[in-house]
């Protein structure tokens, strides 16, 4: 895989961390987790994945997202791939605006670009949400809160001819792994 970023979208508890992972382990692939910026920030405000955030923190996220989409840019070689995450939802008009940016970035760089749209059943959120491994990377690990969360909010809806979509409940990480990368390497 050369000179493609893949973009994993979903609610939280989806897989989007482990799937990114089997797709760096098995390619070339750089990780650009949502984590890794959005940490941060809540390292500093010592988050519980369960207490509400305050508004203000992701104005202070999108400024730490928008340099590091910069450096992959005008810094990063060529024909570097990347795999990004996220959860953007199409009640937030800043997800749109994000969406855009990670579309834009690829775009100046002639990129592949691969918008992933995972889900998973009600069932399989309930069980991956709790999980130590999520707490441990600062994410959301109140599984009723996440339920609140998907059932009021969907996903941002985007109609983009290199879109894939993939059910996680049953679909071990490897395997969509194997699935996004055949998937971008057709779009070569």
């Amino acid at each position: 895989m050369n000179n493609t970023i893949i973009y994993l979208i979903g609610h939280y508890g989806v897989g989007k961390l482990t799937i990114a992972k089997a797709i760096c382990a098995a390619t070339d692939a750089r990780l650009f987790d949502n984590h890794l910026v959005n940490n941060v920030i809540f390292s500093l405000l010592r988050t519980d994945g369960k207490t509400p955030l305050p508004e203000r923190v992701w104005e202070m996220i999108d400024v730490i997202r928008g340099q590091a989409l910069l450096a992959i840019e005008e810094l990063a070689p060529r024909d570097a791939s990347y795999v990004l995450t996220n959860c953007l939802l199409e009640s937030d008009p800043m997800d749109r605006l994000i969406f855009d940016k990670v579309a834009g970035t690829a775009e100046r760089r002639g990129s592949i670009f691969v918008p992933v749209f995972l889900r998973a059943s009600d069932a399989a959120h309930a069980e991956r949400i709790p999980s130590p491994e999520r707490a441990a990377y600062l994410k959301q690990t109140d599984a009723e809160g996440a339920e609140q969360k998907r059932n009021a909010h969907e996903i941002l809806r985007v109609d983009h001819p290199n879109r894939l979509d993939l059910d996680t409940t049953h679909l071990p990480p490897a395997e969509a792994a194997r699935l996004i990368i055949e998937h971008a390497e057709r779009l070569a």
